[in-house]
């Protein structure tokens, strides 16, 4: 008898953290509670892998009140309890208020706690109630510990944050995955004659956590001299070095000396980490009246409580 051979084969994929996610709700506790190690062992590994899960859930300014109202795009995401995580899913889109203490549903207030305040940045959490699995979203100051609405939204994320200007309005961006872009980049530092110490800059990007900034930079010396002028912008967490024409030394805004216009500019972009004041470094390798930095941002990405 001849060998027969199999010609069509499914093809097996492992499935992603989210596959994972849906198929097994790790609130679910039964498979640990029957006190086996295969079963606990396989509760900590569904939590672990389920942790950072976050499909969706994108911000944007409300086009009917985009001074005051957020929209949350449908999406889920895994909610923590403080001990273990859990599947939470937005089926379509939320609105909600800034300018309203927080109520259950769309179109109502989101802020936890006091009045809305103006050139503050609010965090935006996603959260869930245990008992009923309601999921809703919340506005706060803190980044880590929000005001939460009663004793039974016990689960939560942080899913971004916002801001509210100097005249009470959100000020308006756009939000692509985990990146953020403004639709208007403010000036964050025109500083003249900055110096050769380093300085911390406040950008305009959320405080309270750490976001990855891309910045713009530029170094205008007015009388221009015989002297290379360079700059580095850094995460306060690199360390602090001296600015220079040598390797090793990144980020780097030249302007080059030698030549003979009076005015002499020099502009460069990056990619740094802030504090969680929201600030980047800057240092120059020379001092000059004369001279001015300039730094704005162009988009930070925000790890949306991923770890």
């Amino acid at each position: 008898m001849a060998d027969t051979k199999t010609t069509d084969l499914a093809e097996l994929t492992a499935p992603s953290p989210l596959d994972r996610a849906m198929l097994v709700d790790v609130s679910d506790t039964s498979m640990a509670a029957s006190g086996t190690n295969k079963d606990i062992a396989l509760g900590t590994l569904l939590g672990a892998l389920t942790s950072n899960v976050i499909s969706g859930l994108t911000l944007s300014n409300n086009t009917t009140d985009a001074s005051n109202d957020i929209d949350i795009a449908a999406g889920v995401a895994t909610v923590s309890d403080g001990t273990s995580w859990h599947l939470a899913s937005l089926a379509s889109t939320l609105v909600k208020r800034l300018d309203a203490s927080w109520a259950v549903g769309t179109n109502q207030g989101g802020l936890d706690t006091g009045t809305e305040a103006n050139s503050t940045w609010y965090h935006v959490w996603l959260i869930q109630r245990s008992d009923t699995g309601v999921v809703d979203v919340l506005f706060s100051v803190s980044a880590t510990a929000p005001t939460m609405p009663s004793v039974e939204y016990d689960r939560k994320r942080r899913i971004g944050a916002i801001y509210n200007n100097s005249s009470g309005n959100i000020a308006a961006f756009t939000q692509l995955l985990d990146t953020f872009i403004w639709s208007t980049p403010p000036a964050d530092v025109t500083a003249t004659n900055p110096g050769t110490s380093a300085v911390l800059r406040t950008m305009s990007v959320p405080t309270g956590v750490s976001v990855i900034v891309d910045w713009a930079a530029s170094i205008i010396d007015a009388t221009f001299g015989m002297v290379s002028i360079y700059g580095l912008i850094s995460s306060p967490a690199a360390a602090d070095v001296t600015p220079s024409g040598t390797a090793g030394t990144h980020n780097m805004i030249v302007t080059l000396g030698g030549l003979s216009p009076t005015i002499l500019a020099g502009a460069s972009s990056g990619r740094a980490i802030t504090n969680t004041s929201g600030q980047l470094r800057s240092r120059l390798n020379v001092s000059d009246a004369d001279i001015t930095l300039r730094m704005f941002v162009l988009a930070w990405r925000d790890p949306r409580g991923n770890t």
